[in-house]
């Protein structure tokens, strides 16, 4: 008998985020938290947070909460109605919507006047929200059915529309519906909108079904996602015979269905995005007892004859254990020995402290020896075997492993790549695919836990080649795409300048990088990037536009806080002095420097005490001196400044004695 956990059980992202938020608020727990509707659709977990003190309403419970109240907006989303009710109540609020849930209601609130269609549940809470944010006709559809009965073979519609689906949506279904309404619809936008994470579960759940004499979905009945893979599993059992499968909330469902556990020989366990770890571990261990309980006396009977060939993997318990080896019953005749080395390769390893008498371990039989009654095991052939088995399989089905950089292989002076260890089986993974740039060591990765995907497999050498590059690149889309899901024109970053072009900068803004327009850094004369910025520089930036299509941003620097008009204004007045830097001669004058970006003009009349015909008489560019306000015109943004109002009271005080006139 075998149990297989999905790789995708459990919790999604949005939820794992939606999670968190809460978590946290009830850890610092300063005021009462309420949650409009349930913050994910699961009711061991929802049940947990109301012990814990979370009130749950409905939008017409609001004008009740207290003003200090701390609203939880639920993870499928709420409706534009209720966003402003909180917002004119003046109720605080954390928004735990998913953020791909985010983006639907972006594409809605963006779909002008086309008609705006969603295939979902139209009872749902997240597509009640999205349908809130449509400003023209929106319409819901649960799937193929329902649109074959409202557009009848032959109907075409010209005005343009926009389609989306729920996240949570059946992605065959998803398909069918598109290929459908493009033959109705002849200007028709199409958003894929299913979440990713909805998609990969529900592939998983079809292969592990297919492969499995029973499926146990987790999950409540309650959640969208949940019921879509159980109604998967259920088409495959459906299909072929001897096949089932369950749909539970709690390990406290499974003794009802003992008697199917018991006849399977091979079982797979997925549960919906809602679903606590601790709810599917608690299934796995109880399923696992179920299969293991007390067996028969004919099976007791039939264990009693049991005999063992070389080469045979067996279960057995440990029923001795030394310094150099450990003594294990099979059940049978023979004792096992298991040596140290046929344990592990690693030195230092105190079988005494890792393994007790009872434990359980998995072994190969080596080699039989009856006179005395021994057979010699290996756990360390066996363990290679599933570790190879491991990696064969994460080939197949694009799984991301985990392992440890054992070794750093060199080829005459260059890097040649790395060798991984997954357990006992060994990885290549080439310089190229390292994630490190070319031609930088990678002796820094020796030791280090690294996540990697297998890209080529040899079955007959047993040699396996990985990428680690490949993971980076995978988890870089995808918090770029959540990124983007999120964002928002206005919203804020403090920036790092990461490269100056001629005509801007592009500023890292986290996942992503986005772009400072030249016209942008200055509010005066255009000045070249690199005289504005230094790479590295820290910079406030703001969203101005955004396409998550093209993946471009383009960022806004001048806010009214740094406008150089404003700051002059707010610190100096006319008749202020101020040290002034000149930086350019004119005919008429010189410009100069007051604060950055903003120029005053002294005129050939205000550089001296006396008539000044070319000013570079006076004064040099970057020559710094002292000048007086003595003029602001703020519609022509115009500054006029003296030197000589600084000059004229000290000359007439030091003006020789008018000489006394002869008669």
């Amino acid at each position: 008998m075998s149990i297989t956990v999905a790789k995708y059980a459990g919790f999604c992202p949005g939820v794992s985020r939606a999670v968190a938020l809460i978590e946290k608020a009830l850890k610092e727990q300063q005021r009462p938290i309420y949650c409009l509707g349930e913050l994910i659709h699961n009711r061991v977990f929802i049940e947990d947070l109301r012990r814990r003190g979370v009130t749950f309403i409905e939008p017409e419970d609001l004008e009740k909460l207290p003003k200090d109240a701390l609203v939880f907006i639920r993870a499928h989303g709420t409706t534009e109605q209720v966003r402003q009710t909180l917002f004119k109540l003046g109720l605080d609020s954390i928004d735990a919507t998913c953020p791909f849930v985010q983006k639907i209601h972006k594409i809605a609130s963006e779909s002008g006047d086309a008609e705006f269609l969603i295939i979902g549940d139209r009872s749902h809470p997240e597509v009640q929200g999205i349908l809130s944010a449509a400003p023209g006709k929106a319409s819901v559809y649960g799937g193929l059915a329902e649109l074959e009965a409202a557009f009848p073979e032959g109907t075409v519609i010209e005005t343009p529309a926009v389609l989306t689906a729920q996240t949570t949506f059946h992605t065959e279904e998803w398909k069918k519906c598109q290929k459908f309404i493009k033959n109705i619809y002849k200007h028709l936008q199409i958003y894929d909108t299913i979440c990713s994470a909805t998609e990969d579960r529900q592939k998983e759940v079809r292969a592990l079904a297919e492969n499995s004499d029973l499926t146990v979905v987790v999950g409540s009945k309650n959640s969208s996602n949940t019921v879509k893979l159980f109604r998967i599993a259920e088409e495959v059992a459906a299909s072929a015979d001897g096949k089932r499968a369950l749909l539970v909330e709690t390990a406290a469902d499974l003794p009802a269905y003992r008697d199917v556990i018991r006849r399977a020989t091979s079982i797979s366990i997925t549960a919906g995005a809602s679903a606590p770890g601790s709810i599917i571990q608690e299934v796995n261990k109880t399923m696992a007892e179920i299969m293991n309980e007390e067996a028969s006396f004919a099976e007791l009977l039939e264990a009693s004859f049991k005999t063992l060939h070389t080469g045979d993997k067996v279960v057995g318990t440990i029923s001795a254990v030394s310094a150099a080896e450990l003594k294990v019953d099979l059940g049978t005749k023979h004792t096992g020995i298991l040596v140290y080395d046929e344990i592990t390769d690693e030195s230092g390893i105190d079988l005494t402290e890792k393994y007790h008498v009872g434990d359980q371990i998995d072994v190969v039989c080596v080699k039989f020896n009856d006179a005395d009654g021994t057979v010699q095991l290996s756990s360390k052939r066996l363990d290679a075997s599933k570790n190879w088995e491991t990696v064969k399989a994460a080939y197949e089905s694009g799984e991301i492993l985990t392992g440890v950089v054992k070794e750093v292989i060199r080829k005459e002076e260059a890097y040649a790549g790395v060798v991984v260890t997954k357990g006992t089986a060994r990885v290549f993974i080439p310089a190229s695919q390292s994630g490190i740039a070319k031609g930088e060591s990678l002796d820094p990765l020796k030791g280090q836990k690294v996540n990697f995907k297998i890209i080529d497999l040899n079955e007959e050498r047993k040699r396996a080649v990985g990428s680690i590059k490949a993971v980076q690149r995978a988890e870089k889309k995808a918090s770029e795409e959540a990124f983007y899901a999120s964002l928002e024109v206005g919203q804020k970053f403090t920036g790092t300048v990461r490269a100056i072009m001629n005509y801007g900068a592009f500023v890292n803004i986290g996942p992503v990088d986005g772009m400072v327009h030249i016209s942008e850094l200055s509010w005066g004369r255009l000045r070249p990037p690199a005289e504005v910025l230094t790479i590295g520089q820290k910079l406030e930036v703001f969203v101005k536009h955004f396409d998550p299509e093209t993946k471009r941003i383009s960022l806004g620097y001048k806010t009214p806080e740094n406008d150089p008009w404003k700051l002059f204004t707010d610190k100096y007045a006319i008749g202020d002095v101020c040290d002034v830097k000149v930086v350019s001669l004119m005919p008429f004058g010189a410009f100069a420097e007051i604060i950055p970006e903003l120029d005053g003009l002294i005129h050939n009349t205000q550089l001296a005490d006396k008539p000044v015909n070319n000013p570079g008489e006076v004064v040099k560019v970057g020559d710094v001196v002292k000048a007086k306000i003595v003029g602001i015109d703020l519609d022509s943004k115009r500054i006029n400044l003296s030197v000589k109002a600084l000059l004229e009271p000290a000359a007439e005080e030091e003006a020789p004695a008018e000489a006394p006139v002869e008669e």
